[in-house]
């Protein structure tokens, strides 16, 4: 049964026995618990595919597929652990040509975390909503259950809000309902949606319409927020409204790094940036009652850390990252740091724009480190795709992260490889014939869903190449600070 070593994410444990068959040409199923949307016909005379609630299986997401001759069978305690045991199942079944023999397997599967996450950069990239919706079905397929969406940046606002004039420059930014249309869409696939909303530095395509709002550099460039009521008032109205759709518990990222300090006048003496972090805590906490909503805060850790104030450092996620395997002495840092703390915590790993080959070994690092120590309060690890939208050219950054996220320790030898050439020598072939299999992962369908190739907010292989994407983008100044479109 050569698709068993195909599968990806590889299964955490999966139980062989002698008996072959021949794979069923048809099956029969009734999947209202799942979302199918197409993926497989039911035939009235096909292999019966029985869905069974089990609350043996104690992880929500976990499932039990047993495969037999004549029948086939996923268990489960929860929605989330039947739609991943399909996804397997269904692996399986395309991996495998008619004819082929099948032997008689039970897998027994659940996540190494909680929260496997994707980050889509709409500060620096165009991710229209098509797209956005097709990596929702992308994510689910690889077992992801978060997208971060890094709404804006120094260079680009990827999303229109009513009465601001933020994103009206960019033709592909969403609007606040199309995220809302998102975030149920979404939840069909058991992928949540976490809005990020920078809220310090990191903020020159939204200081382009209100230079009042800047207080000076950011710490590549860029624009820090002048610090004061006119931006918390700002920042206000733009929370409200993406908590408006939201569900009815939602993570707000709020971002607060790389950012140089500029207090307004008139802020209380001694204001700093642990009370930023509190200040934005308790505004989360006022909208959320307006709005009925549960809303939790998620903020990145920066270089040095990001202190929390003490009396809500247990319920404020904060993200370090490290992109790069040459630095895994950042990453057991990060590790040592926020493993003994009281915040929970998400690691950082995936794609910085220096990489432009696609990154997978840090995340490896990440995820075999943290699977190790057993971190409790770490809650999962987000792939970020920094800068970019052609994620067909990058595919490895997410469909290698996804599968040691999942599964640290897959069975497979290629694994534990440290050498880049001998690890995709043996990793691609995986990759490919997930590819060739879900056409939503086709790089043409991709490239189809995005109006261009833009990359650090300028054209990028198109009859503009090179040229800003948006007036504002030459604004921020931060294309010659990293010197991307000249090297």
């Amino acid at each position: 049964m050569n698709a068993l070593n195909r599968l990806w994410p590889a299964p955490l444990h999966l139980e062989l026995q002698e008996e072959t068959f021949p794979k069923p040409e048809r099956f029969r199923f009734q999947a209202d618990s799942i979302h199918v949307d197409g993926d497989l016909e039911s035939s009235p005379d096909g292999c019966p595919i029985e869905f069974k609630t089990d609350a043996a299986v104690t992880n929500p997401e976990g499932y039990i597929l047993d495969i037999a001759p004549g029948r086939i069978e996923i268990r489960a305690s929860a929605a989330a652990g039947t739609f991943y045991g399909w996804q397997t199942l269904l692996q399986l079944i395309r991996y495998s040509a008619a004819g082929d023999l099948w032997q008689r397997v039970r897998i027994e599967d659940r996540p190494a975390f909680r929260k496997r996450c994707f980050m889509a950069d709409m500060g620096r990239s165009v991710f229209p909503l098509p797209l956005l919706k097709q990596l929702v079905r992308i994510l689910a397929r690889l077992k992801m259950n978060q997208l971060h969406l890094h709404l804006y940046d120094d260079e680009l606002c990827g999303i229109r809000f009513e009465g601001l004039p933020f994103g009206s420059e960019n033709p592909c930014a969403i609007t606040v309902a199309e995220l809302g249309e998102l975030v149920r869409f979404a939840a069909d696939f058991h992928v949540e949606i976490v809005p990020e909303l920078e809220g310090w530095g990191h903020v020159g395509s939204l200081v382009a319409h209100r230079p009042d709002l800047r207080g000076g550099k950011g710490l590549y460039n860029g624009s820090s927020f002048l610090i004061g009521e006119p931006v918390f008032e700002v920042m206000r109205n733009m929370i409200s409204q993406i908590a408006e759709v939201m569900p009815p518990k939602a993570r707000i990222h709020l971002g607060l790094d790389e950012a140089l300090w500029f207090c307004a006048p008139g802020m209380p003496a001694g204001f700093t940036p642990e009370k930023l972090v509190g200040r934005y805590y308790r505004m989360l906490q006022e909208i959320g009652q307006e709005k009925s909503r549960e809303l939790s805060m998620r903020i990145w850790g920066d270089h040095a850390g990001r202190p929390v104030p003490a009396e809500i450092s247990s319920r404020v996620v904060i993200e370090p990252w490290c992109y790069w395997n040459a630095l895994r002495s950042h990453m057991d840092f990060s590790i040592g740091r926020y493993a003994s703390g009281a915040s929970p915590w998400m690691a950082g790993a995936g794609q910085s724009m220096g990489q432009h080959r696609g990154a997978y070994h840090a995340t490896r690092y990440w995820a075999k480190r943290a699977a190790a120590l057993e971190i409790a309060n770490l809650e999962g690890i987000n792939l970020t795709f920094w800068g970019r939208n052609d994620l067909e050219n990058h595919f490895i950054t997410l469909f290698a992260g996804a599968g040691f996220i999942w599964n640290p320790n897959p069975q497979y030898d290629f694994a534990k490889e440290e050498e880049y050439e001998n690890f995709e020598r043996r990793f691609f072939p995986i990759q490919t014939v997930f590819q060739h299999k879900f056409r939503e992962a086709w790089p043409d369908t991709l490239r189809k869903l995005r109006p261009t190739t833009v990359y650090h907010g300028h054209h990028y292989f198109d009859d503009k190449h090179g040229e800003p994407f948006t007036p504002f983008v030459p604004l921020a100044g931060t294309a010659n600070q990293h010197n991307f479109l000249t090297e």
